[in-house]
């Protein structure tokens, strides 16, 4: 923006016009008519923009199996890339916005739309994934959570490798995880939790390098959690709660120094809790549990200071409470129940002014 201000002086510099320099309200007015105008003439062009055909006729057999319909907020001239799905001044997570879409109409020199981000959420909607899907391949947000969707998770996902955001939980899907998920080499988002999933953890998803965040609780998966995976150290949250994997907690995800939320709970993990977590500087969320056969003291949390919230309830906790407890200050949940914890009490512990429950 500051560069068509300082193009405008030039300009009339040129014409040999005496200009004024501008106070700050004039030049905050100047720059918002500037922007106003390039946001007025970026719809405007959008809207002279047609979407793809062949994503047309994809979109509306998918939403013909779903039986769903787009709301008055898209769809305004009959073309899917308007209204809504165009104006960025519309929140896409706006409830009244949903089943929902957001295209991008730069192709072709403006002259064409693409699908980009595609959510149909908590909307009773039935049936399974069309394979109509894959022609939406400009997808990169894709979210169809809380709906009664059935059938298999289909390999064909696979091929959706612009996607950044996969949210399929709390549906009814079963069978595998398709090994071609590991395809998608742009995800930051992959939550899957809450269906009814069978066999273990492709180990080809630990190509994800760039994923952040991976919920997978009560999603069905068992076994113990692919080695592959200490690939993924740009992990910032990972919940597996309430699924059968097994095995040891693994070592490697002491090197996620970016998690920030780690749920182990209701699983069949053996013990001990790795030493290696003292170096999750960065964890605020640690809720481990129900852990089998080998004990575990309480040194590993000894540098996570940051930690809002401790869980460690039935997780086999042997020796006594740190006796600089009291120097975790934004601890706000603390449950260390069902252990064999001795000794006393650290008095600081009742110094933390955050703790909420204990």
């Amino acid at each position: 923006m500051l560069s068509i201000y300082y193009q405008y002086i030039k300009i009339n510099e040129a014409m040999n016009l005496k200009v004024k320099r501008l106070s700050s309200s004039q030049f905050a007015y100047c720059y918002c008519l500037s922007f106003f105008l390039l946001l007025s003439f970026h719809i405007s062009k959008a809207q002279n923009a047609t979407t793809d055909p062949s994503e047309v006729e994809a979109l509306n057999s998918i939403f013909q199996q779903w039986d769903a319909q787009a709301v008055p907020l898209w769809n305004t001239t009959g073309d899917p890339c308007s209204g809504s799905a165009i104006d960025d001044g519309i929140d896409f997570e706006d409830p009244m916005n949903n089943p929902a879409i957001k295209c991008d109409c730069t192709d072709a020199n403006g002259t064409t739309c693409h699908i980009t981000q595609l959510r149909v959420f908590a909307l009773n909607k039935r049936g399974r994934i069309p394979e109509e899907l894959v022609t939406l391949k400009y997808l990169t947000f894709l979210k169809i959570d809380k709906n009664y969707f059935t059938g298999p998770l289909p390999a064909f996902i696979g091929n959706l490798s612009a996607l950044t955001l996969l949210s399929i939980g709390t549906n009814a899907f079963s069978g595998t995880i398709p090994k071609e998920l590991g395809n998608l080499k742009e995800l930051l988002v992959l939550a899957f939790g809450s269906n009814n999933f069978s066999g273990t953890l492709p180990p080809e998803l630990g190509n994800l390098v760039k994923l952040e965040h991976i919920y997978m609780d009560s999603c069905g998966l068992g076994g113990e959690i692919p080695s592959t995976f200490a690939n993924l150290t740009n992990m910032h949250t990972m919940w597996a709660s309430d699924s059968p994997f097994t095995g040891k907690i693994p070592d490697f995800i002491g090197n996620w120094t970016k998690l920030t939320s780690l749920r182990f709970q209701g699983n069949s993990f053996t013990g001990p809790i790795p030493s290696s977590f003292s170096k999750l500087t960065s964890m605020e969320s640690l809720r481990i549990g129900d852990i089998y056969n080998v004990s575990s003291s309480l040194d590993f949390i000894k540098n996570l200071k940051s930690l809002s919230n401790l869980v460690l309830r039935n997780a086999l906790i042997t020796g006594s409470i740190p006796s600089d407890i009291g120097e975790y200050q934004s601890l706000q949940t603390l449950d260390l129940s069902f252990n064999n914890l001795t000794g006393e009490i650290p008095s600081g512990l009742f110094n933390i002014s955050s703790l909420q429950d204990l």
